[in-house]
């Protein structure tokens, strides 16, 4: 397995992936495949919802984060989602090791379909997500996010 590059010059602070976020995931990345990308991440007690259960919102967090690395590091190409749908099959927990999977579904002139899943600690896929992503030139997505041009 390759490790991606996460160095982007912009996203020190993204909750997902950067490094500089105190409260974020930081999550690494690692390219398995042509078409698919991985993560695993050990979920702290503070993301829970219901008990221990992993708040579902935060589970979307993730499953977007693989996407959207997918689509950076093995598409070469820059997005921002335009649709998630989002399947809950069996709880998670905190305090438990997930594995993130992304994968590339679809790539038309405008828009990238990504399939991403969350398997707990015995590989069964507890959560997936369909995402949607236009894609859109970085001057773009720099002006939009404010990021210094």
């Amino acid at each position: 397995m390759e490790r991606i590059d996460k160095n982007l010059e912009y996203n020190e602070f993204c909750f997902g992936c950067g490094e500089d976020n105190p409260i974020g995931a930081k999550l690494d990345f690692f390219k398995i495949s042509d078409d698919s990308v991985k993560s695993n991440f050990l979920v702290p007690d503070t993301w829970c919802g219901w008990g221990k259960i992993i708040h579902g919102g935060l589970q979307t967090v993730l499953l977007d984060e693989v996407s959207a690395w997918v689509i950076v590091a093995l598409l070469k190409e820059q997005g921002l989602t335009i649709k998630a749908q989002i399947e809950f099959f069996k709880p998670l927990y905190v305090e438990e090791e997930v594995e993130i999977l992304g994968k590339v579904e679809k790539v038309d002139e405008r828009d990238i379909t990504i399939t991403s899943v969350l398997k707990n600690k015995t590989g069964e896929t507890c959560t997936k997500g369909t995402f949607v992503y236009r894609k859109v030139e970085m001057d773009k997505i720099k002006k939009v996010a404010k990021i210094p041009l």
